[in-house]
């Protein structure tokens, strides 16, 4: 589920005295309804505008693109990093957590970014947050190690708030669905062709009618037994219309249960 566009920054190093950065953004409005490929997108060039100095090129520190402005002319809007336009760029080395579905807002979505010359992560999100589209927040930065898990390798949880109009037995339904030993969930394609069933229940960590329009739930996910909270929800209530979906944390679950923020 998780996209990348750097090159050997799973579980590996940074190669030589690069700094990694975590950025935490929440997204909304019109970019709701972007796709995971546009989100991405529209974030790397962002970063291209943001200014900042040492942005890593996708060929490793140190490595400038052909053709690309030196970084350390682009703080303050001129050459590559400060507009859309001139010649070639160089590509910075991001890579970006679980992908989310066109609709969704989201107030946990992540990406590594990596800087030749380190930064006060401060410094950083007030980049980020000059050069951001309309609809994107950044809610957070933090240095990490060089050694540092990568997005795609750890994280395998998702918290999600969704919206709608839910019965007033919703509570006492809902318990009654989570006590069922399997939840079989048929998976289709568009067109109708059945790719598989999924057993929901081990994927529910916890689901509950937080208010009377509201149900939060934690699930689990991977390869083959993925589940849109939206399909769950249908599943349980029979059906559902017009629900609005907040992705609200993304976790990694340790082999003894505990939920880790990334």
């Amino acid at each position: 589920m998780a996209h990348s566009e750097a090159r050997g920054m799973g579980n590996h190093p940074v190669r030589g005295g690069a700094t990694r950065y975590r950025v935490r953004i929440a997204r909304g409005g019109e970019a709701r309804e972007l796709t995971h490929l546009g989100q991405i997108e529209a974030l790397r060039r962002a970063v291209l505008r943001s200014g900042l100095p040492g942005l890593s090129p996708d060929g490793g520190p140190g490595a400038a693109a052909p053709g690309a402005v030196p970084s350390s002319s682009r703080r303050g809007g001129g050459g590559p990093g400060g507009s859309e336009g001139g010649g070639k760029r160089t590509r910075p080395r991001l890579s970006f957590g679980p992908a989310i579905s066109m609709g969704y807002e989201s107030e946990a979505e992540y990406f590594d970014l990596e800087l030749e010359s380190p930064e006060e992560p401060r410094e950083v999100a007030q980049a980020l947050t000059s050069a951001l589209p309309a609809g994107f927040r950044v809610m957070g930065v933090r240095r990490i190690p060089r050694f540092f898990p990568s997005l795609d390798s750890c994280i395998n949880v998702v918290r999600y708030e969704v919206g709608g109009a839910f019965p007033a037995d919703g509570s006492e339904t809902l318990r009654r669905f989570l006590d069922r030993g399997e939840i079989p969930i048929e998976k289709v394609k568009k067109g109708g062709a059945l790719v598989e069933r999924v057993d929901a229940r081990p994927l529910i960590i916890d689901m509950s009618l937080a208010a009377p329009d509201r149900v939060r739930m934690t699930l689990r996910f991977g390869p083959k037994r993925t589940l849109k909270p939206e399909v769950i929800i249908r599943e349980w209530l029979g059906g559902a219309e017009g629900l609005q979906v907040i992705r609200k944390e993304l976790f990694s679950e340790t082999a003894s249960g505990e939920l880790i923020a990334p």
